[in-house]
């Protein structure tokens, strides 16, 4: 969520436009914000992390004939990142855990209303969906839970791998994790890894967690823009900002003559250079 400053007119506040009122988790309540739908590629070969694509979600009353689902804007990104790179696989969160992305190579966390068959009964039908449990269903009757070794996600220590079927009738791998002190779970789905391959892929997101705090600090927590063109170009922006940072982070001992670890130590560095040394031109645009 990006939250915005009205701008003030001479006598009444000017609108924003594409703005909706939207839950914010950070202060649990509805504020006014525009919300983007994002995107992140893995570059295997360097396992580093770059923010692909951000286009804004705009809600039905206000998009008028031009509203997309979030899951539509989602296909349309993963549809031109598969245009110019070589996608072997993508990684969302529950909110995209639809069959229209469920379709191959994938991993996703599943809501636990979520309903699955441990065996193959075809699509999910009034007759046989007594077959068909909610994965909280499901962990009820998972008697036995191993022990975890792994560090990753080291919040649940215990874990279960079942085969089942999804309600469209398509085969899944799940994960399940579990904290018994604290309730917590989590139902982790994929269709090409399982066990701790599919909990180290879930993991992989995570820097887009982190590319969505930094964006704040960059430029996205607040800003002052009314037309709806102006702020999808300055998100645009803030994009590209944080990609050009990442580069300099992985390159900073060259740069600045010390390893910096997070994107906020490289933009204090460049500040810094910029402002007290003469010969900057030569240390952050050398070749």
């Amino acid at each position: 969520m990006i939250p915005f400053l009205n701008i003030l007119g001479q006598r009444r506040w000017k609108k924003m436009e594409d703005a909706g009122w939207f839950f914010d988790h950070a202060s649990g309540k509805n504020v006014k914000a525009h919300q983007p739908v994002t995107t992140m590629l893995h570059d295997l070969e360097n396992d580093t992390f770059y923010p692909f694509l951000v286009r804004m979600y705009v809600k039905r009353e206000d998009a008028g004939g031009a509203f997309k689902t979030k899951l539509q804007i989602m296909q349309e990104l993963l549809g031109i990142a598969k245009e110019r790179f070589n996608i072997v696989g993508k990684t969302f969160d529950s909110w995209y855990s639809a069959n229209a992305l469920m379709d191959e190579n994938y991993v996703t966390e599943l809501k636990s209303n979520r309903r699955v068959s441990t065996e193959y009964m075809g699509k999910m039908t009034a007759k046989n969906s007594s077959f068909f449990l909610t994965l909280d269903e499901l962990l009820d009757v998972t008697f036995i839970m191993l022990k975890r070794n792994s560090d990753i996600l080291k919040d649940f220590p215990l874990y279960r791998n079942i085969s089942a079927w999804l309600s469209s009738g398509e085969h899944v791998n799940i994960t399940v994790l579990y904290n018994p002190e604290t309730g917590m779970k989590k139902f982790l789905a994929s269709d090409y890894v399982s066990g701790e391959d599919l909990i180290g892929e879930w993991n992989d997101r995570w820097p887009i967690e982190n590319f969505h705090n930094d964006a704040k600090d960059l430029g996205l927590g607040e800003y002052q823009m009314r037309d709806c063109e102006g702020s999808l170009i300055h998100a645009s922006t803030t994009v590209t900002a944080y990609t050009l940072l990442s580069v300099m982070l992985k390159n900073s001992m060259h740069l600045f003559g010390k390893i910096l670890k997070t994107i906020g130590q490289c933009s204090r560095e460049i500040k810094r250079v910029l402002f007290f040394r003469k010969n900057y031109k030569s240390r952050l645009f050398s070749g």
